[in-house]
């Protein structure tokens, strides 16, 4: 897991902005900085079911999908967990609720959110577990911003799948088309592009809207 860095400054996007009817926010690493409490949950979850790997390894795989966590297990370190996804699931989320008080948020994207939700609807898309994100926006003071949070146990396919980003519209009852979607990963930005909504990369600066690829 490569660590997230805030944008040192980032300008309000222009292009195409005043057509968003309301605006969507991934949760982990674009509204809070979560990446060394992810990564600390999933390596005491996995010791606690006697599964015992270098925290650096682990900073090198991909977290949100335990189906691609299990096979790097197996193909890199030669372990294959008995225990079920759910309880990885249950010993990560205790964890991080233990020690949510840990994250601090995003400020760029956080401003952005505060005044989007002074115009119209938010909403957050996340591929984490939704007890995990409640708590973190509470701990950052975002809790109370957003109406609709859509989480892993609320979809049937994680990011880069469509899921998250069309179930948010739908719980705001708008076209995908009229959403705009803030995101800090590849596979995040493609999600909301099968979406077919535009996005804004906060890795990048300044900011700018980008629209899905034509199929």
């Amino acid at each position: 897991m490569r660590p997230f860095r805030s944008p040192a400054h980032a300008d309000a996007p222009t292009p195409r902005a005043g057509r968003y009817t309301a605006r969507i926010f991934d949760f982990d690493g674009t509204l809070v900085d979560t990446g060394e409490i992810n990564l600390h949950a999933v390596h005491a979850a996995l010791a606690t079911h006697g599964t015992n790997v270098p925290l650096q390894w682990l900073r090198g795989v991909p977290l949100a999908d335990l189906g691609v966590l299990r096979r790097h297990l197996l193909a890199d370190q030669g372990i294959a967990p008995t225990c079920d996804d759910a309880d990885i699931v249950r010993a990560a989320r205790s964890y991080w609720l233990a020690n949510a008080h840990q994250v601090r948020p995003v400020t760029a994207v956080v401003a952005a959110a505060h005044a989007a939700a002074a115009k119209g609807p938010v909403a957050v898309a996340s591929a984490n577990d939704g007890r995990i994100v409640r708590a973190g926006l509470t701990a950052v003071g975002l809790a109370h911003l957003f109406p609709v949070i859509v989480a892993r146990e609320d979809v049937a396919g994680l990011k880069p799948a469509p899921d998250a980003y069309l179930t948010a519209a739908s719980r705001l009852g708008l076209d995908p088309t009229s959403c705009l979607a803030y995101e800090n990963t590849d596979e995040g930005t493609s999600a909301a592009h099968a979406a077919r909504m535009d996005t804004i990369d906060i890795r990048t600066t300044p900011w700018t809207i980008h629209r899905p690829p034509h199929p």
